[in-house]
C-alpha cells in the first residue's frame, strides 16, 4: 500500500482559465506542484461543445501525451441543469444523453473516473418520484460505462440527497455494479454538518477519489485552504487508518482571473505537507 503522501494530487481545471489550451493547462498544473489534471464539463455551451465531436477527446489525449501530465478524472457536472431523477422527460432524457456523450468521451481521451454531481432534482422538487427515476437513469448509465470501462462516481453534493458517503453507498450498493463508485468531497460533507473522518469510513474501498477544498458553514466555495472548518489532519488520518488508494484533486475556481494562478502553488504546498504526514 502506498503512503497518502505517494498518491497523485491533481488540480481542477476550473482552478485554470478557461481560454488556456491543453496544454497549457497541463503545463501549468505541473508547474504549479500537480500529478494530473481533472476536467470539468457543465451546463454551458462553451463546455458542452467538447462532447460534440471526437475531435477534442483527440486533442485532449494528444496533450497528455506530448506534456506527460495524465487526466485521470472527469468532473461531470452537467447534470446540475440537466438532472438525471427530473420529472420533465425533455430535462432527464438530456441529462442521460450528455452523461453518455461524456462516457464515449472519457474513453476516448483514456480518462478513468467521471464523477458527477448526485442530484435527482433541484429547486425543492424532489420527491419519492424523482428518486426512482434517478435510480432508473443511474442503472442505464452504468451499464454504459461498463462497455467502456469508465468508472462512474457519485460525489457528495450540497443537498440533502447525497450530501455524505453513507447517503452515496446506499445506491451503490442498490445498484451493487464495480462501474459504479463514490467520489468524497470533504468540505461539502464538512459544510453539510457531518464529520468527514466518520462519515468516509462508510465507503471504504468504494472511495476511488477525493476532492480537496476548505469550507465554511453555508459555503462550499472560494475559501483558501486552512482558514475553514475542514480538519485536513483529521481526514488525512482517517484516510490512513482506511488504506485509502484513489486520486485527490485540489478543487478551486479562479473565474477566468489569470492572477488567481499564483495561488495554486499556494494550495499544492499546504496539500502536500499535510499529507506528507500520512
Amino acid at each position: 500500500m502506498r503512503r497518502l503522501s505517494e498518491l497523485p494530487l491533481g488540480l481542477y481545471e476550473k482552478a485554470m482559465c478557461f481560454s488556456l489550451t491543453w496544454e497549457e493547462k497541463m503545463r501549468l498544473a505541473a508547474q504549479s506542484g500537480y500529478d494530473y489534471l481533472e476536467i470539468n464539463i457543465d451546463g454551458t455551451p462553451e463546455r458542452l461543445k467538447r462532447l460534440e465531436s471526437a475531435e477534442c477527446a483527440w486533442e485532449l489525449y494528444d496533450a497528455s501525451r506530448k506534456t506527460g501530465i495524465p487526466v485521470y478524472t472527469f468532473a461531470f457536472t452537467a447534470n446540475r441543469m440537466f438532472p438525471l431523477g427530473s420529472e420533465d422527460d425533455d430535462k432527464r432524457n438530456r441529462g442521460i444523453e450528455l452523461l453518455k456523450k461524456a462516457i464515449v468521451f472519457a474513453g476516448r481521451a483514456g480518462i478513468r473516473v467521471i464523477h458527477i454531481a448526485a442530484y435527482d432534482e433541484l429547486d425543492g422538487q424532489d420527491n419519492e418520484n424523482t428518486k426512482w427515476l434517478f435510480q432508473k437513469s443511474v442503472r442505464e448509465c452504468v451499464a454504459y460505462a461498463a462497455h467502456f470501462g469508465v468508472i462512474l462516481a457519485f460525489e457528495t453534493m450540497d443537498t440533502e440527497f447525497m450530501d455524505s458517503v453513507a447517503k452515496v453507498m446506499e445506491y451503490v450498493r442498490m445498484i451493487g455494479s464495480p462501474y459504479l463508485q463514490v467520489y468524497a468531497d470533504v468540505a461539502n460533507i464538512t459544510a453539510a454538518g457531518y464529520d468527514p473522518a466518520i462519515d468516509m469510513a462508510a465507503g471504504g474501498r468504494h472511495i476511488v477519489g477525493m476532492h480537496l477544498k476548505d469550507s465554511k458553514e453555508k459555503a462550499i466555495r472560494d475559501i483558501a485552504f486552512g482558514t475553514g472548518d475542514v480538519d485536513f489532519d483529521a481526514c488525512f488520518r482517517a484516510l490512513s487508518q482506511m488504506n485509502y488508494q484513489g486520486f485527490f484533486t485540489a478543487e478551486m475556481w479562479c473565474y477566468d482571473d489569470p492572477q488567481f494562478h499564483s495561488y495554486l502553488k499556494e494550495a499544492n504546498v499546504f496539500l502536500r505537507e499535510k499529507l506528507a504526514k500520512y
